[in-house]
């Protein structure tokens, strides 16, 4: 088998990296991009590599000849490659590899040995991509028109069926027909016109990377990535830089490399780089919500979790009439939001802690009398999952609009907008997700976005329209955003999605078992039942006869944080959290470190014992 490696640009977005550096040659830890590709072919039966140079072509031949790769390399050069593009390069291994099987590699991807392990397992003609809801103008997008494939950076999102990850396999068959073809299109253009212009006669199949992958280096931000995808490893306990585990339900803790994701290049907001990192977010977001189809979409804010609930009810608010659910504090501050902006709202209150009475919210949407429904999904204030599936399948045979607070839920329990049948659900980085705290998110339907326009916003930076209107339209945001968050959101959202969220539940899941099981061995009695509890924080009664100060002056003093209980739970009980970055190791020395504290607060004994 052979195959093509495209390596002749001169990677201008990428300077000043690449000023006297090809981009084939930026380091991925121990090895460069081309090095690695060469390397992951040779592991997978690839004996020829034909590898089309220009710029900084002589840089790239001294490399390969002190480098011993492990199969035969030829480089074809490429001396027009300042006025041309990958068609011409790809036409000038024609005469190599034109009428056999080969892949067709751009040579600035870099993928993990899984993608090469997928190519290799492959017959025919293939495109490898990746799903994607939301892409950004500079990719390059996977659609069908027919039965044939068609590739395109213009196509939109409602058309796109993800992003080509510029690795492709060509029969011998469709080999000489590629070739053919490049020879009629234009020198300047991308070879993927080629591919569209055989696409019919030689069909193309697509087969899906998952996300996390792979990578395509465009730009200074790109390599960062890549370098944090492939060379970095997951720390196992988080550093305790701060010397402090936080096992309160927000802030959280992150990883190293979620910290470590600030250390980054300066960009400008309204520059393309930034598009990518904002573009690329909103995709992976789509994914941690639960999206699989093309009817939902995203926008970022840059504020707290209330930001994001206070954008969605000032903007969609105005006009309605709300039903507004509560069993806790949060429910009771999204009733608070609608009372500042002089909503139409009523308000039904179930007291803290209960249950939300189903039939009674039957009941009132079957009046007619409501446009929309809105809820906490976790009750934090108690540690309570409301149900909102099945409050989502009520609103949809009610035909009323459905608006979740999924604050400190997602990214730790099962929560699809689909499945609920979700109009508008809010979220923010720093709870499950565990990024860092000033980034809250509004994902919505899209035909819901579409809906505010031209109704007029009651604040000016919260006008989710506007967010709408600049982010999933223009790739951009309408104020300056906390650009460095961004980078840490982007790392945070990888390691969900490599973990999977189904992983991650059976982590919180797991660790919230360890504290349960201890409090019931120490006979303590939960707030709420523990079938309603969500995976990521118990709220639990203080045993009887200990000092409450004492003891959290205890548990302080010994570098761990818990958050006493709210409302009507004051000094009565306090809560646990296991979401973040948190570990078992931190949960058992929180436990035996709570039960020492429990004896030496007990009101008989000094804290200063």
């Amino acid at each position: 088998m052979k195959a093509v490696i495209l390596a002749a640009g001169a990677g201008e977005r990428l300077a000043p990296i690449t000023q006297t550096l090809p981009k084939a040659l930026l380091p991925i830890g121990s090895e460069t991009i081309l090095s690695r590709q060469i390397r992951q072919l040779a592991e997978h039966g690839v004996e020829d590599v034909y590898v089309v140079i220009g710029y900084e072509g002589e840089a790239i031949r001294e490399h390969l000849a002190a480098s011993n790769p492990p199969c035969a390399v030829h480089l074809i050069e490429n001396p027009a490659f300042k006025a041309t593009s990958t068609a011409y390069s790809a036409l000038l291994a024609a005469e190599f590899v034109s009428g056999e099987s080969f892949y067709l590699l751009d040579g600035d991807v870099v993928a993990d040995g899984y993608v090469f392990e997928k190519m290799a397992a492959l017959d025919g003609n293939v495109l490898l991509y990746q799903e994607k809801s939301i892409s950004s103008p500079e990719e390059m997008k996977v659609s069908r028109q027919g039965d044939a494939v068609f590739l395109s950076k213009t196509i939109d999102d409602e058309h796109a069926l993800g992003e080509f990850a510029g690795l492709a396999r060509v029969s011998a068959d469709a080999s000489a027909a590629f070739f053919a073809a490049l020879t009629k299109v234009s020198q300047d253009v991308y070879y993927e016109v080629a591919l569209n212009e055989i696409a019919a006669e030689f069909p193309f199949a697509l087969e899906t990377l998952v996300e996390g992958s792979w990578i395509e280096i465009d730009f200074v931000t790109d390599y960062l990535q890549a370098v944090r995808l492939f060379t970095e490893k997951r720390d196992a306990v988080t550093p305790l830089i701060s010397e402090q585990v936080l096992l309160c339900p927000g802030p959280v803790m992150v990883s190293k490399k979620v910290k470590s994701a600030l250390l980054h290049a300066d960009i400008g907001h309204r520059e393309t780089e930034f598009i990518e990192i904002l573009t690329r977010c909103r995709a992976k977001l789509n994914q941690a919500y639960g999206v699989t189809g093309k009817d939902y979409t995203n926008v970022i804010i840059t504020g707290s979790g209330t930001s994001a609930n206070e954008a969605l009810l000032s903007s969609y608010g105005p006009g309605k009439k709300l039903l507004i659910l509560s069993n806790g504090e949060f429910g009771n501050r999204l009733i608070d939001l609608a009372r500042c902006h002089e909503l139409d709202y009523t308000s039904l209150e179930f007291g803290w802690a209960n249950k939300i009475d189903l039939a009674k919210v039957e009941e009132l949407v079957a009046t007619g009398a409501y446009d929309a429904l809105m809820v906490v999904h976790h009750e934090t204030s108690c540690g309570m999952l409301n149900p909102i599936n099945e409050i989502g399948a009520l609103m949809k045979k009610h035909n009323v609009d459905f608006l979740v607070d999924a604050v400190s839920s997602i990214g730790a329990e099962a929560l699809s907008v689909e499945a609920a049948n979700i109009t508008f659900c809010t979220a923010s980085a720093n709870k499950a997700l565990a990024s860092l705290p000033g980034l809250a998110f509004v994902c919505g339907k899209k035909s819901a976005f579409q809906a505010l326009k031209g109704q007029k916003a009651r604040t000016r930076y919260l006008d989710l329209y506007k967010h709408y209107e600049f982010e999933a339209l223009s790739y951009q945001t309408p104020n300056t955003p906390a650009v460095s968050l961004f980078y840490a959101l982007e790392v945070a959202l990888d390691e969900l999605l490599q973990d999977t969220v189904a992983a991650r539940m059976k982590h919180y899941g797991y660790l919230a078992s360890l504290v349960r099981n201890r409090l019931k061995k120490l006979s303590l009695s939960f707030v709420i039942d523990e079938a309603e509890m969500s995976r990521v924080l118990t709220t639990v009664y203080y045993p009887e006869d200990i000092d409450v100060e004492a003891f959290h002056d205890w548990v302080k003093q010994h570098n761990y944080v818990i958050y006493r209980g709210k409302g009507p739970f004051l000094g009565k009980a306090f809560q646990i959290a296991n979401i973040g970055h948190v570990r078992e190791e931190h949960v058992l020395s929180f436990l035996d470190m709570m039960e020492r504290g429990f004896k030496m607060t007990a009101t008989t004994a000094s804290v200063t014992q």
